[in-house]
């Protein structure tokens, strides 16, 4: 769904969303094949590319990176001399995420790999600066420690998916999640916030709204 009403006009005095054609696309996908393609909002992924910049990133990672949105909006951020990677476990994606980068000229700084997260994450050479994580839903993902392990010191985490904590915590839940992620999903939800709060290499914090999560990698003890 494409931000409407405040929502909307914050984003467009802000700059408005270069990617709105892309992110209509991955909404009809979605709709038309049932897959599990969910793109995080426009206002994510606005505040996630001004993050990146702020913290002068130039090599990203995507994960979960469907027909690219996000992707490009790191890829936006990082700059020409930047390189940005999207992982999706569906070919289908892929390919296509590759012809939209193509179409839009930025194929030179954009690439993609098709697998799972999991799998994929160890096939790479860090460190990075940034990473975006869109590839877990509720419970905690099997790839956390291969993703933390990929990042630099100081390196960003951004993640999407966390209105479940917000749904959680209210006890509110703005759809029926049973169906997504189980009934447990509350609890595995809240498990996971507390794994990652919980951690020492990381400094971790929530926004309700837009909702996402942030986690940055604190200095270990042999890179001091």
């Amino acid at each position: 769904m494409m931000p409407s009403g405040v929502a909307s006009e914050l984003m467009d005095l802000a700059g408005g969303d270069s990617f709105a054609d892309v992110r209509r696309e991955s909404d009809d996908h979605q709709q038309s094949h049932g897959c599990g393609l969910h793109s995080a909002s426009g206002p994510q992924m606005q505040l996630v590319a001004a993050l990146a910049r702020s913290a002068n990133a130039t090599r990203a990672l995507d994960l979960g990176s469907g027909l690219g949105y996000s992707t490009l909006w790191m890829a936006s951020a990082v700059g020409p001399r930047g390189a940005v990677v999207g992982i999706d476990d569906c070919a289908e994606h892929t390919r296509r995420a590759s012809a939209i980068a193509q179409s839009i000229g930025y194929a030179d700084r954009v690439s993609y790999l098709t697998g799972s997260v999991a799998d994929v994450l160890p096939t790479l050479d860090g460190p990075f600066d940034m990473i975006h994580d869109d590839a877990w839903f509720a419970k905690t993902p099997d790839h956390l420690d291969a993703m933390i392990a990929l990042l630099r010191p100081g390196g960003l985490l951004t993640m999407a998916n966390w209105f479940l904590l917000v749904d959680a915590l209210t006890g509110e839940p703005r759809n029926d999640w049973n169906a997504f992620a189980g009934p447990c999903w509350a609890d595995d939800t809240l498990e996971y916030a507390r794994l990652l709060a919980g951690r020492t290499d990381l400094s971790v914090v929530w926004v309700e709204n837009p909702p996402i999560g942030f986690a940055t990698i604190r200095q270990r003890p042999d890179d001091r």
